[in-house]
């Protein structure tokens, strides 16, 4: 679980390079080494770093770099040997240092947080969207995890717009983390009341080892989805939180995820000062999973159906519904209709003019033709209506979509087609000639 920083850990560029010395080397070590011991997240793995830090060998080749910038860079590369912890660095900014300081000695940060409070409502706490999707599936947007004192109400009211889902779709393509109070909350929804143990927080403090286990809540306002199926999209991008709801949900078989493997941010960082010049981004905290007894820090969550993250909501969207279809949901008759065009989107079809002369021609009364670059399907005299092929076998009305159209193919050609209407049989109609 990734925190935010007061500088970014992108160095910044300074007009000249620190100059280096063995002084430094052993000086950052030592520092270091203690702050590992004291509270890096993993024990074993602080005792290992430590006594590469204390090593001669270490030292040796430290001293061999050219400037301060490259102690830093060369320090992080050695510790990530053993630790492969992308939120662990050292950081060479007497910058930052400074800001750091004042920042902590002021009364600054209670001002931030006071100011964070105020500022969440205008991003509505994270939460994007909420709406009812063609097919009576439920979607929810959200952009990032506040507090549940603070956007817990909005949950609320999110949750009970989509009470009566068949199935729900959580996005977080665009989530980059936050709260694990309302990664919880919003868990304790898709379970009954027995509660469920998600993860447990392990934090390390002057060498001290404190495990905090997170569980689902018996109670939410409003209500539960504890067998209505869900969805839940990511991307490259998909962080902390956001990783941690769709890793437990994942590992606990409540919920599909379908997407990219996420970004493999799962350790607490706090931002810790060596001396004047640098600063150890030192991880402190990490969720473990009961089931895996891991978690996701440098993996990332990996979908149980990979598909481009500008996809993955066609490609979740389509699966719910045949999942509803599958198990033969009360409302399969809708499902049924809206999966064909859903399944087609999710396939990226791409029109082809091929395609559209296979259709084009004359049948009985009805004719389908094109003009302008444009389709068009034609009942006698009456008006056109402009279609379109979402793939080779469904054609849609542009205007409305009570109705659609099915091409029947026989040897790779269309010999007839069934205009559908949502609840009642199709009715066919054979090609008479090859041409309008």
């Amino acid at each position: 679980m990734s925190k935010k920083f007061y500088k970014p850990l992108i160095i910044n560029l300074i007009a000249f390079c620190g100059a280096a010395s063995a002084t430094d080397c052993s000086d950052v070590s030592k520092v270091v080494a203690k702050k590992l011991q004291d509270a890096y997240v993993i024990e074993a793995t602080a005792t290992k770093m430590s006594q590469l830090l204390n090593s001669k060998d270490f030292l040796s080749r430290c001293s061999k770099q050219k400037s301060a910038e490259k102690i830093a860079d060369f320090t992080t590369i050695e510790l990530n040997k053993i630790a492969n912890d992308k939120h662990l660095s050292v950081v060479y900014d007497p910058q930052w240092v400074k800001e750091l300081k004042e920042y902590r000695a002021s009364e600054q940060n209670t001002a931030v947080s006071d100011r964070r409070v105020m500022e969440t409502p205008t991003d509505n706490y994270g939460f994007k969207k909420v709406e009812m999707l063609e097919g009576n599936i439920g979607y929810l947007d959200i952009r990032m995890f506040s507090d549940s004192h603070l956007g817990g109400a909005t949950l609320e009211s999110a949750m009970k717009f989509l009470q009566h889902a068949d199935g729900i779709i959580i996005d977080l393509r665009n989530n980059f983390g936050g709260s694990p109070f309302m990664v919880n909350t919003l868990a304790s929804y898709f379970f009954d009341m027995d509660t469920v143990h998600l993860l447990t927080f392990e934090s390390r403090e002057n060498g001290r080892l404190t495990q905090v286990q997170d569980w689902t809540s018996p109670y939410v306002p409003g209500p539960r989805f504890k067998d209505t199926p869900l969805y839940i999209l990511t991307s490259h991008n998909s962080a902390s939180a956001a990783e941690s709801f769709s890793y437990s949900m994942k590992n606990l078989s409540r919920a599909t995820v379908v997407g990219e493997v996420t970004a493999g941010a799962a350790h607490a960082r706090r931002a810790e000062i060596i001396n004047e010049d640098y600063i150890l981004t030192l991880p402190r905290l990490r969720p473990v999973d009961p089931r895996t007894n891991d978690n996701w820090e440098r993996k990332g969550v990996t979908p149980n159906i990979e598909a481009v993250s500008d996809n993955a909501f066609n490609v979740a969207y389509a699966d719910v519904l045949n999942t509803l279809i599958k198990k033969g949901s009360d409302n399969i008759k809708l499902h049924q209709w809206v999966y064909p065009l859903v399944k087609a989107e999710s396939n990226r079809y791409v029109v082809k003019q091929e395609d559209i002369n296979l259709i084009t021609g004359q049948y009985g009364e009805r004719k389908i033709y094109q003009e302008d670059g444009k389709v068009f399907y034609q009942h006698a005299d009456d008006r056109p209506f402009e279609i379109e092929l979402i793939d080779r076998e469904t054609i849609i009305f542009k205007a409305f979509s009570s109705a659609r159209l099915q091409a029947v193919y026989k040897d790779n050609k269309v010999v007839a087609v069934k205009m559908l209407s949502f609840g009642e049989g199709g009715q066919e109609f054979k090609r008479t000639l090859s041409k309008a």
